[in-house]
């Protein structure tokens, strides 16, 4: 599959997601000319240039009825992942987690053949309370 990773994602990803996920393809803005289009315009797009996943930070595309219904005319599944506003590493490495840990489970809903889907990914742990199981001095 081809993922699209749009404007408001970390395009830094994309090497990240292509070294774990071999088989897909991840292509960014930069490589698809589209910094600036307008969502409706850009799903579109993204699905001429042969993707089938859009992957966004803007939830609120699935709360606008005319973005919503041009990635299901466009024939594109749609993640929203949440963005973390925290700054240094967490900016990228809460985002990239959890696409991460949350692609395999995608794939395997989207290799069953249904029409676009759409898959909004919960926050990424932002408190080491909830990451770690226990912790301490070796």
């Amino acid at each position: 599959m081809k993922f699209f990773l749009d404007e408001n994602m970390n395009q830094g990803m994309m090497g990240h997601l292509t070294s774990i996920f071999r088989a897909h393809e991840f292509v960014g803005v930069r490589e698809l000319c589209s910094k600036g289009m307008e969502d409706v315009d850009l799903f579109r797009h993204v699905a001429d240039e042969s993707c089938d996943v859009f992957v966004t930070g803007d939830l609120a595309q699935l709360k606008r009825p005319a973005e919503r219904q041009a990635c299901r005319d466009a024939g594109l599944h749609w993640i929203g992942v949440h963005q973390v506003h925290a700054s240094g590493y967490h900016v990228v490495a809460g985002p990239a987690s959890t696409l991460v840990h949350a692609l395999p489970f995608i794939l395997d809903q989207l290799t069953k053949g249904h029409a676009p889907q759409y898959f909004q990914l919960k926050k990424s742990e932002r408190n080491n309370t909830q990451i770690f199981h226990r912790c301490g001095e070796l």
